[in-house]
């Protein structure tokens, strides 16, 4: 508890931030063997400019294809990107956004076959964030079970696949049913949360 006058304004400045909180949309994007990549480059004495690029790459495109769907880019974490979308967002465009992700690095002749082809997974979630931005600026950095729990499904996709938390499902099933996306259903006990629901989408 707080002892002192400063430490009560630190208080409630903190609690004020806590009550910041917003529904919002969460993309997790991340290339697929990307450590594989990099051991082969490393067997074969390859400079590690050419994993490097290769990974700059892929998040510098992600980022604008994001970006043209109004998405905003939190971070990257190393090969992975994180991304938030407002609620003015229509639900099913995340998903549009990222099959169209998985598509663009097929056109790129470098990178679409063979040991340097990319591929890449994703994972949405829909719910309550709260602000955890520890810096002096505007980004809205999500925290909160939403997020965990995105990060957490994630590890349920392969290689062009999107896993879908049951919030996101809802808000999307209908536009999935009129398009005929292959949707499987799963039940499984994730770490924090017990046994939750999500879906595995391919187009």
């Amino acid at each position: 508890m707080p002892s002192s006058f400063d430490d009560i304004i630190n208080f409630s400045l903190s609690l004020e931030e806590f009550s910041n909180s917003q529904d919002t949309y969460i993309l997790f994007i991340d290339m697929c063997n990307s450590t594989k990549f990099k051991q082969y480059c490393i067997q074969n004495e390859m400079p590690d400019s050419i994993w490097i690029f290769r990974q700059l790459m892929f998040l510098a495109r992600c980022s604008k294809i994001i970006r043209s769907y109004n998405g905003i880019i939190i971070k990257t974490i190393g090969d992975e990107v994180m991304a938030t979308f407002d609620l003015a967002t229509e639900p099913y465009d995340i998903i549009r956004c990222v099959f169209e992700i998985f598509e663009s690095f097929q056109n790129i002749k470098a990178y679409n076959k063979g040991n340097f082809e990319i591929n890449s997974k994703a994972s949405i979630d829909f719910g309550e964030c709260y602000n955890g931005s520890v810096f002096d600026n505007n980004l809205f950095d999500p925290i909160g079970s939403c997020v965990d729990r995105c990060a957490r499904i994630a590890n349920f996709a392969s290689a062009k696949e999107i896993v879908i938390s049951k919030d996101y499902y809802e808000l999307v099933q209908n536009e999935i049913n009129k398009l005929g996306i292959q949707v499987v259903y799963k039940n499984e006990n994730i770490k924090g949360f017990g046994y939750e629901d999500y879906y595995i989408l391919k187009n």
